[in-house]
């Protein structure tokens, strides 16, 4: 276990209940990206530094590697800026390696590359941050995944109980009766004045309907400053879908889809 994520461990004892859940659950899908776990597979490198403008290394930048198959790992960069990441070579799918830190804009905003059976291998992919206030408008906000899934990392926001949701139910704080469900994301940092009104969600069901979904809370994670909670109400018209599609848009940038399983 590295020195970052021993210090995630030791921090959790102090957190409530969901909080410890979600750490916990980030944990697993680290430790499923880089640990022994994933080396019994046939795995690849994706490797860099994230340094300044002067060269210097910068430290605990959030990587994000979003994969169209296997979702979402989390890693961050050691004193010197540098990352790694285990990958699936066993299977073709997207790879996208998105940098983010308050306070920082990157160049490149992120890199992608194609992984096939044919097409694979140890991959290297470096960054630079400079001290930015104002986030680029092209900043994509990342749904976090559950381990090696597409499905979100989510939560009844009052039950903390996973999915499948029901639509309304009796354990909760609204007249409505509504459920309202907690995704995790990062990549979504606002800028000096701004507000999570430039935050959108939507859900998508199986014949490409849109459903917009209300934001009710967007804040960070207790001493969790790179992970965003995000607290939507499930809309009535999705209760017969089964599962179905969420995404972001920030600032009308589109993130990525996860699976959310539903029920009346």
């Amino acid at each position: 276990m590295n020195h970052q994520l021993s210090r995630t461990v030791n921090r959790t004892s102090t957190f409530p209940k969901f909080v410890c859940l979600i750490a916990l659950a980030i944990i697993v899908c680290f430790i499923a990206g880089t640990g022994p776990s994933a080396a019994a597979a046939q795995t690849f490198t994706i490797s860099g530094t994230v340094t300044d403008t002067t060269g210097h290394g910068l430290a605990d930048v959030t990587m994000v590697l979003l994969s169209d198959v296997t979702g979402t790992q989390i890693a961050f960069t050691d004193p010197s800026g540098n990352y790694v990441f285990n990958y699936a070579g066993s299977v073709s799918h997207s790879v996208r390696i998105t940098p983010s830190k308050s306070g920082y804009a990157f160049e490149p905003l992120w890199t992608a590359f194609v992984s096939s059976v044919g097409l694979t291998g140890n991959q290297t992919t470096s960054f630079v941050g400079t001290p930015n206030s104002t986030p680029s408008s092209a900043q994509m906000p990342i749904l976090l995944t559950q381990e090696s899934s597409l499905s979100a990392l989510a939560l009844d926001s009052v039950t903390m109980i996973s999915e499948p949701f029901g639509i309304t139910g009796t354990n909760n704080f609204s007249t409505d009766q509504r459920t309202r469900v907690s995704l995790f994301a990062a990549n979504v940092e606002l800028g000096a004045g701004e507000t999570s009104s430039v935050i959108t969600a939507q859900a998508e069901d199986s014949v490409g309907q849109i459903f917009p979904l209300t934001i009710e809370y967007f804040g960070a994670v207790s001493n969790f400053g790179w992970l965003k909670q995000v607290v939507v109400k499930l809309p009535a018209e999705i209760a017969n879908s089964v599962e179905v599609r969420v995404s972001l848009k920030l600032r009308g940038t589109a993130g990525n889809k996860v699976l959310v399983k539903v029920k009346p």
